[in-house]
């Protein structure tokens, strides 16, 4: 079993107290994990279409690649999961991609109670609905594929924030901590039109239409980012509203390629900005909810898509362990 946080703190109070609790050791070996750290990075590279999805995703790909499913399932992982959240049935219903260009700027300060609905992007299509638990009922394992420093776009959390509801608002996407600037990555007018017409320019936005009726011949690449945030702008999403952090509040998570931490989607996080001369941040989100969880609900109206308008008709979960299953869920 992998050592808990603190010597004074198993793993489950420790994540009752924080709601968080880790680095917890890698315990696959480094060549898997450089493997699948290089699967992805070819992905960003050569943006593929997601088989289930039909489009460009950074999504759920362990229920297309067996080796990031058997990473995410491994029995060292959920015997920790267990340990920590005291869950009797889990299943794993959604995996992504998080990347961290160098210089990419921070992802600020969230928090999810638990229902996915797409927000961050203006969505309003809850992903989960729990039954018969009063308390938390999904958790996000983040399992880093790369070191990760101070400087690489390193996690943070703010402890005990999974007690308390922070108050939110909606702005314009562009002003959002979900929104990441593709002008740190793009550097020609064909890339920039070609990423926007299949859909990676932008995580979980549809941007196949932004260029029409356009002849780049006559603009700049600046010009053409320009036409691409009058776009954006007219999409909301939501933020945090400021709140106080005294000193000692928050902790940051510096880890080696290979560990990770669990933590509550209730408490408060952010991943901070990466240096110019950072390196690449690549890890690998997991989140898990107890057995008896819906997953996507709308999908007995007919409705196949979710808050980040990917058609989720072919989705499915995974179990893990425990005999309690929502009979209403599609699973792998």
């Amino acid at each position: 079993m992998s050592a808990p946080t603190s010597p004074l703190l198993a793993p489950r109070e420790a994540l009752a107290r924080d709601g968080f609790v880790g680095p917890f050791p890698r315990f696959a070996d480094e060549d898997t994990i450089g493997e699948i750290a290089e699967f992805y990075q070819d992905m960003l590279d050569n943006p593929p279409v997601q088989p289930l999805y039909q489009r460009y995703s950074v999504r759920d790909w362990h229920l297309v690649n067996d080796k990031v499913r058997e990473l995410l399932t491994a029995p060292e992982l959920l015997a920790n999961l267990q340990l920590a959240t005291g869950a009797e049935s889990m299943i794993l219903w959604r995996t992504k991609l998080f990347e961290k260009y160098p210089g990419d700027g921070a992802i600020d300060w969230h928090q999810e109670y638990g229902y996915f609905d797409g927000e961050e992007v203006g969505g309003h299509r809850p992903a989960l609905f729990p039954f018969g638990s009063p308390g938390e009922w999904d958790w996000t394992l983040w399992l880093a594929l790369t070191d990760v420093s101070e400087d690489d776009g390193v996690m943070e959390y703010v402890k005990g924030s999974q007690r308390s509801a922070y108050p939110k608002r909606m702005v314009k996407l562009t002003e959002s901590g979900a929104f990441v600037d593709p002008r740190n990555r793009i550097e020609t007018k064909e890339e920039l039109l070609s990423r926007a017409a299949d859909n990676s320019l932008i995580l979980d936005i549809d941007t196949r239409r932004v260029y029409e009726g356009v002849d780049p011949r006559q603009h700049s690449l600046d010009e053409l980012f320009d036409i691409l945030t009058t776009h954006v702008d007219q999409l909301q999403a939501v933020v945090t509203e400021p709140f106080e952090l005294k000193p000692g509040d928050t902790r940051t998570m510096p880890m080696k390629a290979g560990e990770y931490v669990i933590f509550s989607e209730r408490c408060m996080h952010r991943s901070r900005a990466s240096l110019p001369g950072a390196k690449m941040r690549l890890a690998v989100n997991a989140r898990y909810t107890l057995g008896d969880t819906w997953v996507y609900p709308q999908r007995v109206t007919g409705d196949t898509f979710d808050g980040s308008n990917l058609d989720i008709s072919g989705h499915r979960c995974v179990r893990l362990f425990g005999d309690r299953f929502n009979p209403a869920n599609a699973y792998l």
